[in-house]
């Protein structure tokens, strides 16, 4: 019987290691078990020397005493025909027998073998060969048991880790062509005596697995396992049908018979794999099943599956048809198989898409559409409903690749813009007769003194101005601030968080008024020195420290990425009590007509973060507001012509989504006693852009005020809230 080298050198390094003082290791092995003359050990050449008598073990040991490394002396006979002045010499004294057993027992620590492991000599060869480079872990007992056995041999020969093997383990490695080279290459006696213990764990799917590769589709077997689950299903087609194809697929198991409990076990591996697999592996999968499903002929069962294109696109028409019919039980079904469905999978802002589809459908048919006449009931049913529909239409502009789910996507905004349109028709009416309350609505010129001056009292503030944010904007970006652990908090429950914008609500008007603290128009200098001269947010200032305000060309540095050096100076200094931002964000977006639709998240403000950043490291309240919201553009009409898109002067036209209001508020903001107002969000007087400001429907009228803390700090009589969600959005 040959030994292999690396069974040499393994037994010699044990000896060396028991015993390095010595330099020969005396091997008691036929002469002709090895033909080498070194072996490997340690990184270093050891010589070997076969030696037939006594007198040549003696020889040896005089032609190697100088060597640099130990000797391995292989002698056939019994080491008491040696002198004892040799053993002397060798590792242990003595004649090392070769017992693969007994190396593995080193190689475990183990003192004992299981006796059903002696009769597998194969076995301990396997575990000597293919010894990973950090060893084995000892065993816990002094017995090197037959399960701990196995387990290594399927680790460091199969590669498989788990033990016992699951169905997605054997299939796996079946997958894996060196792998499979390897097992080819073993003994045959290694290689049927593992297969059997491959069936004691998994019984006749081994079968199957190895045909596969005997067949050449081993490659496909997990592609093959995802198609099992549809001979699984019973519903989706005729028996005969799922027999033809099952028939189809036996070809690919060299002709075995495939029963139930096979597909079942294979459908179950498939379902595993996908859950633990990355992305780019499922799409490769995925492209596979595809392939195999032409070639086996099952477009007719595919096209209910949880993988493929087919099926996904068969399970979108669904749940576009869900959407056309109103249904929100049967949409809520179909958007739930969209949702498992493995491969392709819908993209986040697909599913997203999808969600406010549901929310709309449910809006539309679990919600009252009568409508209250007070102004103040109007704000409060917008800030708490309205905006959140608002938000949901806004995202359904995107459409979608399918066509199928873009006109289902068209017509449900159309079924809400019908609602939304008497809403907003109710809302210009009540401004024409009623005053904001104060409680729940405020003017934003009161915005100063009611809203930020009592926090500027408890302590350092910030207050940005994201110019042009509607509540539907606020309400995504409030989400985002949720995420990055930002939490709203407000002055005694039910405090007001809605400011009604001067109308029209233009930037000069609304914006000039929010930061002088009085109805008026002006510009960025206007604002400035207003702002760092109101009276109650100079009184909690240092002296030499009163209110500044940084607008669009103050806030970054000259790249345009980094803030400047003076706002993150004003940031810093605890003795500068307020500092205002304006972010022109939003309204720079309105003014273009690229139709481009951005998410409103904490990422899409250039430079928010790094004021947060900023306003967290110095301790303060941010304050979020607008000076006016907006209305985007949905297949708008131009009326008349004004250098103004949403509000003209009056004259002898009238048209439909318009209303004329007068008032002091409206005297102060355009300078004339009554003006004509857009409330339609199809109507406009100007070119077309992305979106528009100055008229009087509530998208554009009202703006959040909101303090945040980040964490759960808060000041005395400052309590945690959050945006009443309705509950129709849970749907």
């Amino acid at each position: 019987m040959k030994v292999p080298s690396h069974q040499i050198s393994l037994q010699a390094k044990q000896a060396h290691e028991a015993d390095s003082s010595a330099k020969f290791i005396l091997l008691s092995l036929p002469l002709d078990a090895f033909e080498g003359s070194t072996v490997d050990v340690n990184a270093a050449s050891w010589p070997v020397a076969a030696c037939r008598s006594p007198l040549a073990v003696r020889d040896a040991m005089r032609r190697h005493a100088s060597d640099d490394t130990p000797v391995i002396l292989l002698y056939p006979g019994n080491d008491n025909e040696l002198g004892a002045d040799v053993l002397a010499r060798c590792a242990k004294r003595r004649a090392i027998t070769h017992d693969l057993w007994q190396t593995v027992l080193t190689l475990f620590r183990a003192a004992h073998i299981d006796p059903r492991l002696a009769r597998h000599r194969w076995l301990a060869e396997l575990l000597v060969r293919f010894m990973p480079a950090e060893g084995y872990s000892p065993v816990r007992s002094l017995v090197l048991d037959q399960d701990r056995a196995w387990k290594e041999l399927f680790r460091v020969v199969l590669g498989i880790e788990n033990f016992p093997p699951s169905e997605l383990d054997l299939l796996k490695w079946a997958g894996d062509a060196q792998r499979r080279e390897q097992f080819k290459a073993l003994e045959e006696v290694a290689r049927n005596e593992t297969l059997e213990r491959l069936r004691d764990f998994l019984g006749p799917l081994v079968n199957f697995v190895f045909a596969a590769i005997d067949a050449g589709s081993a490659d496909d077997l997990i592609a093959i396992a995802m198609l099992c689950e549809l001979l699984e299903d019973k519903t989706v087609s005729s028996e005969s049908n799922r027999a033809k194809v099952a028939a189809r697929l036996e070809v690919l198991f060299d002709g075995l018979t495939l029963s139930s409990d096979t597909t079942h076990r294979l459908a179950k591996a498939a379902d595993e794999w996908f859950d633990r697999a990355g992305e780019t592996s499922r799409q490769q999968q995925v492209a596979r099943y595809e392939s195999l499903v032409t070639q086996v002929k099952a477009e007719s069962l595919a096209v209910h599956a949880r993988y493929g294109a087919a099926a996904l696109r068969e399970k979108t028409k669904a749940f576009a048809a869900a959407l056309n019919s109103l249904s929100l039980h049967e949409a809520i079904t179909r958007y739930g198989q969209l949702r498992d469905h493995r491969g392709p999978v819908l993209s986040s802002q697909s599913e997203l898409r999808c969600k406010m589809a549901l929310r709309l459908v449910s809006w539309l048919t679990h919600t009252s559409d009568s409508l209250p006449s007070s102004l103040n009931v109007l704000a409060e049913q917008y800030r708490n409903e309205i905006a959140w529909v608002d938000w949901a239409q806004t995202v359904l502009l995107e459409g979608d690749d399918s066509a199928e789910l873009a006109n289902a996507y068209g017509r449900l905004r159309e079924h809400s813009l019908s609602r939304r349109d008497a809403f907003d028709r109710r809302f210009a009416e009540a401004l024409a007769t009623e005053q904001p309350n104060g409680t729940s609505l405020m003017p934003i010129e009161d915005a100063l003194d009611k809203c930020v001056a009592p926090i500027a009292v408890a302590g350092r503030t910030l207050l940005i101005v994201v110019d042009g944010m509607s509540i539907p904007v606020f309400l995504e970006l409030h989400h985002s601030l949720k995420d990055h652990g930002w939490v709203q908090f407000e002055r005694g429950k039910g405090a007001c968080s809605t400011l009604l914008a001067m109308l029209p609500s233009t930037t000069e008007a609304s914006r000039t008024s929010l930061l002088c603290g009085t109805a008026c128009t002006g510009s960025a200098s206007t604002e400035r020195g207003a702002f760092s001269a109101f009276a109650p947010l100079v009184a909690p200032s240092v002296a030499g420290k009163p209110p500044v305000v940084f607008h669009k060309r103050d806030l970054l540095d000259a790249s345009g990425v980094t803030l400047s050096d003076d706002l993150r100076t004003a940031l810093s200094d605890t003795r500068q009590r307020v500092v205002a931002v304006v972010i022109n964000a939003v309204d720079d977006h309105l003014m273009k007509s690229d139709q481009l639709r951005l998410r409103w998240e904490l990422a899409q403000f250039k430079g928010l973060d790094a004021l947060l950043a900023e306003a967290r490291s110095s301790d303060r309240t941010v304050i979020f507001t607008s000076d006016h919201g907006h209305v985007l553009d949905q297949d708008s009409v131009m009326q008349g012509s004004s250098p103004n898109a949403r509000w003209r002067e009056p004259n002898l036209e009238s048209y439909p989504g318009e209303i004329v209001l007068k008032g002091a508020r409206i005297k102060a903001a355009s300078g004339m006693e009554k003006v004509v107002l857009a409330w339609s969000s199809k109507l406009r007087y100007a070119s077309k852009r992305n979106g528009y400001h100055g008229g009087c429907a509530p998208s554009e009228a009202l703006v959040p005020i909101v303090a945040y803390w980040y964490g759960t700090k808060a000041s005395d009589g400052w309590v945690p809230r959050d945006e009443d969600t309705p509950e129709w959005w849970l749907a």
